[in-house]
C-alpha cells in the first residue's frame, strides 16, 4: 500500500461516517421517523404547540406497554432547553412528578388538561413547523427519543376511536 493509499483511506472512512450520521439526523428531524418504539413500549403522536410566552412551552404524547410489567418514566430531556419537568394537572393544581408509571398492557396520554412536560426557558423560539427532540428516559428498559413538530398555539390533535 503506498504513502497516498494510507493517507486517504482514513478520510474515506470518515467521511463515510460523517455522511451516514447527517443523513440520520435528517431523516429523524424531518418527523418521518414515525413512532418510536423500544422494548415492549411505543411513543406515539408526540406534539409541542407553539407557546404563546417565549419562558415556557409544553409536550405531550402517548406511551403504550405492550408489556407484562410496567415501565416507568423517569424523566424527558429536550434539545431546546436544560430544565425538562413532568407534571400533572388535577383541578386548578398542577404537581411536578419524579415518575410516571404506564402499566401493563396500558396507556398513558400526556395531554392538555392531565399529564405534560414542561419545557422551561426554551433556547430558541419554537414556531410552528420547527421540531422539538424529546428524550424519555425509562427505569431498567432505556431511553427514547422523538421528534414532535412544533404546532399552531392552541393545536389539538383529531379525537381517535378506540
Amino acid at each position: 500500500m503506498t504513502a497516498l493509499a494510507r493517507t486517504r483511506t482514513p478520510l474515506i472512512v470518515a467521511g463515510i461516517v460523517v455522511a451516514a450520521v447527517v443523513a440520520a439526523i435528517a431523516w429523524v428531524s424531518t418527523g418521518h421517523a414515525g413512532p418510536m418504539k423500544i422494548s415492549d413500549l411505543r411513543v406515539t403522536g408526540a406534539y409541542v404547540p407553539q407557546p404563546a410566552s417565549p419562558d415556557v412551552a409544553a409536550a405531550y404524547f402517548t406511551v403504550t406497554n405492550s408489556g407484562n410489567v410496567p415501565a416507568v418514566l423517569t424523566g424527558v430531556h429536550t434539545d431546546v432547553s436544560d430544565m425538562s419537568m413532568m407534571h400533572e394537572n388535577t383541578g386548578t393544581t398542577m404537581t411536578m412528578l419524579h415518575s410516571v408509571t404506564v402499566p401493563a398492557h396500558g396507556t398513558v396520554a400526556f395531554s392538555p388538561g392531565r399529564y405534560h412536560i414542561m419545557i422551561e426557558s426554551p433556547t430558541r423560539a419554537l414556531k410552528q413547523g420547527d421540531h422539538v427532540t424529546l428524550m424519555l428516559s425509562f427505569a431498567k428498559v432505556g431511553q427514547i427519543a422523538v421528534t414532535a413538530p412544533v404546532m399552531p398555539v392552541g393545536y389539538r390533535p383529531p379525537a381517535r376511536n378506540p
